[in-house]
């Protein structure tokens, strides 16, 4: 923990804001302590410092701990979406548990690191920011925690939003347990990739035209159904936004329940009249190169689909940014150092999501 005001002191007890939970900070070290001096633990430190502290449960990295009498929540870390996963499972049933515990405490240390069970097939999926995160993992769970484990071949995180905007209705009349249930719901769903959320839910509903209580309930059942998919593959939606425009009720047969039916219909029907997109991850390739090789390596690149956004000679080396689809670039840190004799680096970091190709979604229909 690095600390930003005050002073902590060992044996202390903290708040963590962002969990509502609160932690034990029994011991402070020091962290780079020289390893010819014997101990690096301290009693206490100040502001400025940086020091590891043991105790802490609930706290992952970006939280805030806090005095418990003065609680202050710093500005939250927005942390990168994964866009590549892989299943894995212990060699022997013997290690499961012990795996689910490992995994937990990496995702506590890495929020870019996350691992979660298919519940369809009861795999254990983990997820990161590209192949070589995920190697890293894997490599950790054996050298560092004496697990052997089996990994399958990583799958790429696709996403889904919609090609256009269109105005829906979604109209509830029916009866359910004998009663009679009416409402209407007018929604817009458009792409919109300006938000901080993948989906963004908006209200925008005139004044005293629908009752305050059935608005709360059609926007918690659209937030509720933007969770759950798209129309492609069931992925996740993103850079989409969804806007409550005004509806009908009627006093005597209209309540929560058949606005959140109304909004459901809406919201299905605004996905497939918008026209649903898939998006693949993309990855902003970093490349140095000595200039023999630079033919070979764009040539490679443009096979892969990607875009060269930029290349800058600097004596007898070039540097090249491109940008390529994450699907394609399985194993590539070996097939650059194959081009260029070992020569040429490459360094990745996600780029964002675009449009995938037709072909792409069309594996995923059903």
């Amino acid at each position: 923990v690095r600390v930003y005001s005050g002073e902590l002191k060992a044996n202390s007890r903290l708040l963590c804001p962002n969990r509502d939970k609160k932690e034990n900070a029994s011991q402070l070290w020091q962290i780079n302590k020289k390893k010819k001096e014997r101990d690096g633990q301290v009693p206490a430190v100040t502001c400025g410092d940086i020091v590891g502290v043991i105790g802490p449960r609930h706290a992952i990295t970006g939280d805030t701990l806090c005095d418990t009498r003065e609680p202050i929540q710093l500005p939250t870390i927005e942390f990168a979406e994964t866009v590549i996963s892989m299943a894995i499972e212990p060699e022997s049933s013997a290690e499961r548990d012990k795996l689910s515990e490992v995994l937990e405490m990496l995702k506590r240390q890495d929020p870019t690191f996350s691992a979660k069970q298919n519940e369809e097939t009861g795999q254990t999926l983990i997820s990161g920011m590209g192949e070589l995160h995920l190697d890293v993992i894997k490599h950790r769970l054996l050298r560092d925690f004496k697990l052997n484990v089996k990994v399958h071949n990583p799958r790429v995180s696709y996403r889904e939003t919609v090609a256009s905007g269109v105005e829906v209705v979604g109209d509830c009349h029916r009866q359910m347990g004998g009663k009679q249930l009416f409402a209407k719901l007018k929604v817009r769903v458009e792409p919109f990739d300006q938000g901080v959320q993948p989906v963004v839910v908006l209200n925008r509903v005139p004044p005293d035209t629908l009752p305050l209580d059935f608005v709360d309930a059609a926007m918690d059942e659209l937030r509720s159904r933007a969770e759950g998919g798209g129309l492609i593959g069931s992925f996740p939606l993103s850079k989409l936004r969804v806007t409550v425009l005004g509806g009908e009720y009627d006093a005597e047969v209209s309540d929560e329940v058949a606005f959140r039916i109304a909004a459901s219909l809406a919201f299905d029907e605004g996905l497939k009249a918008a026209g649903p997109v898939l998006l693949e991850p993309v990855m902003k390739l970093d490349i140095t190169t000595p200039d023999d090789y630079m033919g070979d390596i764009v040539g490679d690149l443009q096979q892969r689909r990607a875009i060269i956004a930029r290349t800058d000679s600097r004596g007898t080396q070039t540097l090249i940014e491109a940008h390529a689809p994450l699907k394609e670039l399985f194993g590539y840190s070996g097939a650059i150092r194959s081009l260029s004799q070992g020569r040429a680096g490459c360094s990745m970091t996600p780029f964002g999501y675009e449009p995938a190709p037709a072909s792409d979604a069309e594996q995923f229909k059903f």
